[in-house]
This record gives C-alpha cells, structure tokens and sequence, in this order.
C-alpha cells in the first residue's frame, strides 16, 4: 500500500498504550471509532502496549485466541475505514503469556491495511521498520521510523535501544539520502522513551501545580515540564515522570547526528502529554487511550500530526481528546473513575504503602470489591 501526500498534506494519528486483553473495552474501540471520523487520518500509528500482557484475563487456556481476539477487537475501528496502519510493541506486548511477538505480528498482518512489515530478522526487537511517504514527484518528503524499544522487567526497569537497531536506522538513513539527492526529514515512533526526555523537564517543590513525583534515582524530587523548552498550553501536561532506560543506549545522539530526524514520539508513560525541543530535536508523549488500564481520566486522547510536502520539518500537532468529543460515554463509571486515579507504577505503589500503610490495606480492600462488582457487571 503506497503512501503519500495528499494535495500536499499528511495526517498521522498516534494511538498510545490501549492495553487491554479480549475482553476489550467498548469504550477504548468506540473512541478510537470516533477520533478516526473526527480526525480522517492518512496514517495510524499504535506505538505499544495494545495488549495488557500481563492481564490476568489472558491466563490459562488458549493465549493465543485470547490476544487475536484483543487485538482484532481494537483493529475493528481500522478495518470499517481502510485506513492504514502500523505499529510498535511496548513492554507489555512482550509479556503475553509466551505469544511472541511475531505470533503477534501475523495476526496485526493478516489485517489489509496493515503496512507494517519486519525489517531485519537480524537485529534486536521485531517489527523494527520505516514507511516513506512519496511527494507528488514520486520522491520520498517524509519518512517515518518504528522502533522496538523492547521490553522491561516488571518492576518498571526498561531496556534501551540496542546498537544493531540504530546500525540499521543509519544505514536505512544513508539509503534514503541516496536514493533522494539528500537526507530524508524523519520522524520515529518508539514505546519507551529516550533518556533525553528528561532535558524537557525542570525540578520543582513538592505541591507545585502539574508537577509529578520521581522514582529511583530521582526519589524525592518532582517535575514539570520545562516552559523554556516545552510549549505550554491547555493539552499539556504531565502525571508521571518518564520511565526511560536505566542506561542510556546512545540512540538520542545516533538520531540526532545529521539532522534527518526532528521528531520523536514516545508513549509508555499514560499521563503524559507534551512536546518540547532539546539540542534541536523535537520530542515528547501522547497520552494514554485505553479505558481498561489506568490513564488521565477523560484528557485519554490520541495526537494528531499535521506535516505538509514542501516543509515536513514545520509540523503542526495537536490531541483529540475524549473532552473533545460531544457526550462521550466513558462506559462502567466506577471502573473509569479506579482507573482515573490508580497508582501509576509499581514504584507508586511501594512509596503509598511505605507512608500510608493502613489505608493501603483499605484501599486494596475497596480495588477488591470494585474489581468483583466491574467483572461481574461487564
């Protein structure tokens, strides 16, 4: 399926972190549904977590149906417009009880409008690929990057980007260039976020408005995006603080090094929502879409990517929001309203329990009950 510009324009929705298991939330597909019409997208891109690995509802029996079901659910909305699509895996795909991941990818493929294809069977990751969207002269305007982030161990801990991965993202870079008379503008779509992220932030006293607490290494500290190199307005925000790798693999400064890539999307973390600029790349985080994994309430969105032919570097970009949407029924209140404000990592969970222990015992006591009272509503 070629893709190109369309009277000179491109439009790319990013979807972040659905997670979910076959027994999908109608709310996520219907909303996907909705954005899809409002949005007419020429290009979908699902950067990871579709499916909720570890979803004790993917347990036992056949794992392998359950993820079809899943994933073929939250594809629905795709296969009623044709539009293409494509996709990353995050490190919760990589935790579906032993269905790898090009178990995965054939059924993703087995949909029409898939374009996603699998690179390189050598390097790290699988389904590591670049689509080139062609100008009216035939020539490549635009080129997209999707990257295997790969995965990370339960307690939050995230690999990085390896060094066969970015040898192919250089050599598919020099094969553009010369095909092309010149380095191709590129932008790359991953799960997990570079370390660079960071730099977007600034460190702020604990309670300050829209301000998130860090873990690990920055325990103790809080953060809010930088308004020096971040682009304040009122669909930014942050709720967490990144979950990036605990080293730094190089990839930033691979891709920054000729200038082809000016942006980089990332999603992993649900509550995040912003873009901002560091040493000349673009960068930043869509939100979390999925109603079945915690997320940011109604601000559950998806980014909208606006690139035109003559200048792809000058993009415009922008989320569609559930708040957008005119009388959008979020679905079983009390799940939406547990998962609005469920903790956001397993760190969150350890630091509520070592300050708060007994209204932990409580709290857990209460996610019991609500969790019988949704899965025997549902």
């Amino acid at each position: 399926m070629k893709l190109k510009f369309n009277n000179g324009k491109f439009r790319i929705m990013q979807i972040a972190d659905v997670q979910d298991t076959q027994r999908t939330s109608d709310a996520t597909v219907r909303f996907i549904r909705e954005a899809l019409k409002k949005a007419q997208p020429d290009l979908v891109v699902f950067t990871g977590d579709q499916v909720k690995g570890y979803g004790f509802n993917l347990m036992g029996g056949d794992n392998k149906k359950k993820v079809t079901e899943c994933i073929n659910k939250l594809l629905t909305p795709l296969d009623e417009t044709g539009i293409p699509f494509t996709f990353v895996f995050g490190n919760h795909d990589d935790q579906a009880f032993s269905i790898s991941k090009k178990e995965q990818f054939e059924i993703y493929s087995s949909h029409e409008n898939c374009v996603a294809y699998n690179a390189d069977d050598e390097i790290d990751g699988y389904c590591n690929h670049n689509l080139e969207i062609k100008g009216e002269d035939g020539k490549t305007k635009l080129n997209v990057y999707l990257v295997d982030s790969l995965t990370a161990t339960l307690d939050g801990t995230c690999d990085h980007v390896h060094e066969n991965q970015l040898e192919w993202y250089k050599n598919t870079r020099d094969r553009l260039k010369e095909e092309n008379g010149d380095y191709v503008p590129s932008v790359v779509f991953q799960h997990i976020p570079v370390n660079e992220i960071y730099e977007l932030l600034i460190e702020v006293p604990k309670g300050t408005p829209n301000s998130a607490q860090g873990y690990r290494e920055w325990d103790g500290k809080f953060f809010a995006v930088n308004p020096e190199r971040v682009q304040v307005d009122d669909r930014t925000f942050i709720g967490e603080t990144p979950s990036v790798p605990e080293e730094n693999g190089g990839q930033f400064s691979v891709m920054n090094e000729k200038g082809d890539v000016f942006l980089m999307l990332f999603g992993h973390d649900h509550n995040n929502s912003f873009i901002g600029e560091y040493e000349g790349m673009k960068m930043g985080y869509t939100q979390g879409c999925g109603f079945n994994v915690y997320g940011p309430g109604k601000k559950r969105g998806v980014r909208l990517i606006d690139f035109d032919e003559n200048n792809p570097v000058d993009f415009t970009s922008t989320t569609l929001t559930v708040e957008d949407l005119e009388s959008f029924d979020v679905g079983n209140k009390l799940k939406h309203g547990f998962y609005t404000y469920a903790p956001t990592s397993v760190d969150a969970v350890k630091d509520i329990a070592k300050k708060k222990v007994l209204p932990v015992v409580a709290a857990a006591t209460a996610v019991y009950g609500a969790y019988k009272l949704i899965t025997k509503k549902k």
